[in-house]
């Protein structure tokens, strides 16, 4: 997502518009903007670009949000092998997809973004970490180690369907995977 420093320093980039807004909501966004210790200004970009970027064509991609208690659930009462198994097969057509629906293109940056719009939509912290050869990725979901036994053969799917050497580490809380930089475009 972009900075309002990103947004002032590139003036070609930003418009200035005028919305009406009640004024319950304006008030709601002063105090989350106070609270997030920016300005209203800032907070109205990020959300309107999450809604963009990720509300609105989630929704048409076919994403539901879940309680985080229920996916853990569900998760602690199937064996590991049932886990793989589904992951597997998830892995092998849902990040194509989702790519083509949500980006037009189907590529590693592509997938990486969603996985960061994802992270965040589900408020998990994902660190990006820039290395020498590697970028890594480091994502901590606190959904138990399940849950990280799915997003690492998920991944490792996504990955190998797009014909990238990531590899990945599965914790308790805690996913990290690291992506060879030749294979990522920097912007």
């Amino acid at each position: 997502m972009k900075s309002q420093a990103e947004f002032q320093t590139n003036k070609e980039r930003a418009r200035t518009i005028t919305f009406r807004i009640h004024a319950r909501t304006l008030e709601k966004l002063r105090k989350y903007s106070a609270y997030e210790k920016s300005t209203v200004n800032a907070v109205v970009n990020k959300l309107l670009l999450q809604a963009a970027e990720w509300d609105i064509v989630a929704a048409k991609s076919r994403w539901i949000p879940i309680e985080r208690e229920l996916i853990r659930s569900i998760l602690d009462k199937l064996c590991d092998g049932d886990i793989i198994h589904v992951a597997k097969a998830e892995g092998k057509t849902i990040p194509r997809d989702m790519c083509l629906s949500m980006r037009g293109n189907y590529g590693i940056n592509d997938w990486i973004g969603i996985i960061k719009m994802r992270s965040a939509a589900a408020g998990f912290d994902l660190t990006q970490i820039n290395e020498e050869k590697m970028t890594v990725f480091v994502m901590r979901h606190d959904l138990g180690k399940r849950y990280s036994l799915h997003c690492k053969t998920f991944y490792e799917q996504a990955f190998e369907s797009l014909q990238c050497p990531a590899t990945f580490e599965a914790s308790e809380n805690t996913l990290v995977f690291k992506v060879p930089k030749n294979y990522l475009f920097v912007e």
